[in-house]
């Protein structure tokens, strides 16, 4: 069977024209020149047409909004993107497949307030240079070449593998070393990457096939939808019954903060069931990988020797002098790989820029004073008030937002409600994440083979 292919949507994605203004509330006053369609970033739109999972099909709008058949994900679909083995090919559809869930909410809920798909997006797309492990193994490999504490430290290494009369430190395997740690990380990353769209993926097509075309909310429609969620995800069920609220409400301030608090409750669901993956991967057994390396070629080296040269190379290796001068180096090793590692996770690469998830969250351009867009200013709504008060170790404000230790969930949430609550009407955030017509299959793949060795 022929897996579907992604087409083009029949017209280019444009700007929601601007609702007729409400009487704004006095606590959210917009200051001149800060209008609320105005991109917090300096990226221009991409100008490809947007991207759909299966060829649209034209359909008469009755009633409420209603998305193009074909151009969003259905809950069968994701499962079948789920379902790859391939983790590139995988995190590429998991990405496109976010941004059209994201624009189909968009098209029910509005785009004056980006919903927790839409940062998903991006933080998919940033995955994926993990899962591809862009640069890592050069950048690794430069270090072994270089001086330092790293030089002084192999030096030592290979100044006892001569005096034992075996071969120099082998860099070619060290080399290796760093490129599996790598798959051990990618593929913790990738997995995650799995796991949340799996789940959430599916929530948000659930939540599109459901309430697509409806003029007002149903409270029996509602509660029979909610009905539908596991026992055990409480935080997604009251996450999209507050979609639900927030697709009907007219006032702005309101709706804003509604969006807000439903993406922050999808962002703790995702960030605690992520935590095992999250762990995996910044504490991959690096330390082990590379020991492991160097003992087997330094013992293979020994076995080699002719006799007795042999003999005095594997005394010298029983008796743990070799361990003295290699074990410094194998942590100094685990060290930089994983400083290399954390860098690249670490950052957040969004339209305008990238975000440094160790350093606080710069104010988007134009709000350096007001940190926050118009309606987000001021948080009224007391469920999102308690919520923040959980999350938010400094309130209405961004400085103290780093995540020094990405492995804690706490300074996660901390970082991500921040993200969400300053970001939430930059409309660049809608922006087609690879800018150009995608092609892809959403069926199960075969898998690639893992990363080849650095030499």
């Amino acid at each position: 069977m022929t897996p579907p292919k992604i087409g083009p949507r029949p017209t280019p994605l444009t700007p929601r024209p601007q609702e007729p203004a409400l009487p704004p509330r006095p606590r959210n006053e917009v200051k001149p020149g800060a209008g609320q369609g105005a991109s917090l970033f300096e990226s221009p739109k991409a100008g490809k047409a947007p991207v759909a999972l299966s060829t649209p099909a034209a359909a008469p709008q009755q009633g409420g909004p209603r998305p193009t058949p074909g151009s969003y994900p259905t809950a069968a679909d994701v499962a079948n993107i789920a379902a790859m083995q391939d983790p590139v090919a995988r995190n590429l559809a998991i990405t496109q497949g976010y941004h059209d869930l994201s624009d189909a909410m968009g098209t029910l809920l509005g785009k004056e307030n980006a919903n927790w798909s839409t940062f998903a997006t991006w933080a998919s797309k940033q995955a994926g240079v993990s899962i591809r492990q862009e640069d890592m193994p050069k950048a690794f490999v430069d270090v072994l070449k270089g001086g330092g504490v790293m030089g002084e430290a192999m030096s030592k290494v290979d100044d006892l593998l001569r005096k034992l009369g075996l071969p120099a430190m082998p860099t070619g395997d060290i080399a290796k070393a760093g490129a599996d740690a790598l798959n051990d990380v990618s593929k913790a990353i990738g997995d995650g990457n799995q796991f949340v769209f799996r789940e959430v993926g599916h929530e948000f097509a659930r939540f599109v096939e459901t309430f697509q075309g409806d003029t007002q909310l149903d409270p029996a429609k509602l509660q029979k939808y909610l009905d539908g969620f596991p026992a055990d995800k409480p935080l997604l069920k009251e996450a999209f019954g507050t979609y639900a609220q927030a697709m009907f409400e007219k006032d702005p301030n309101a709706k804003a903060e509604l969006m807000l608090r439903a993406n922050d409750t999808v962002g703790l669901h995702e960030q605690t069931q992520l935590q095992g993956f999250v762990e995996k991967a910044l504490n991959a057994p690096v330390k082990e990988v590379f020991a492991n390396i160097l003992k087997k070629s330094i013992e293979a080296g020994a076995s080699a020797l002719p006799f007795p040269a042999n003999l005095a190379a594997r005394a010298a290796i029983k008796s743990g002098a070799v361990d003295l001068v290699v074990n410094p180096l194998v942590d100094k090793l685990a060290g930089v790989f994983r400083g290399i590692a954390t860098e690249h996770m670490m950052k957040l690469a969004v339209p305008g820029g990238a975000l440094k998830l160790g350093n606080d969250l710069p104010p988007p351009a134009g709000m350096e004073s007001t940190l926050f867009p118009p309606h987000l200013r001021t948080i009224e709504d007391p469920k999102l008030k308690e919520l923040l008060a959980r999350l938010d170790k400094t309130p209405d404000s961004l400085t103290g937002t780093a995540a020094k230790d990405w492995s804690r969930l706490d300074q996660r949430m901390n970082y991500i409600v921040d993200l969400f609550r300053s970001r939430q009407s930059d409309p660049h955030l809608f922006d087609q994440p690879f800018g150009k017509e995608a092609h892809y299959p959403v069926a199960p793949s075969t898998p690639r083979p893992a990363a080849p060795a650095v030499s």
